[in-house]
């Protein structure tokens, strides 16, 4: 399931910052509070093969925009990272106020999806179903 992350917005400006803040950024005017889904778009990463002392390497941190124009500088976990590429959707989720990124499953992916578009509820559990009933088919045919 795809996490929520808290954020603020701007009543003047419509600007989102995340994660949240008491005043908006180029106004002197307090920011409402809202969430945002924790999915987003990689927009630029890089990896340390000599991270700073306490972290493992190698040390993948990303640039990942969510929707509305929010931007998190995430890390990301050491399994989780292979074939990261700009552009890619990816979850992200707050430990300790540390964000990390991990890629999306294809349930998540089709959750993301139907919430982007509009739809909810019933529509959604039934894509779910749909594509977790192909991928057992899948495994249980030998992935033919």
């Amino acid at each position: 399931m795809i996490e929520t992350i808290p954020a603020s917005r701007c009543p003047r400006c419509e600007m989102i910052v995340a994660p949240p803040a008491p005043y908006c950024p180029h106004h002197p005017v307090a920011m409402i509070p809202t969430t945002l889904p924790g999915a987003g778009v990689i927009v630029s990463f890089t990896t340390l093969h000599s991270p700073p002392e306490g972290f493992k390497s190698p040390l993948h941190i990303a640039l990942i925009e969510l929707e509305r124009g929010a931007r998190f500088v995430c890390h990301g976990a050491q399994t989780e990272t292979r074939g990261l590429k700009l552009g890619a959707t990816v979850a992200i989720e707050a430990l300790d106020n540390v964000y990390y990124f991990s890629h999306l499953g294809a349930l998540d992916r089709a959750r993301l999806f139907w919430h982007r578009a509009g739809h909810a509820g019933d529509r959604v559990n039934a894509i779910a179903r749909s594509l977790a009933k192909r991928a057992w088919k899948g495994m249980t045919r030998g992935g033919s």
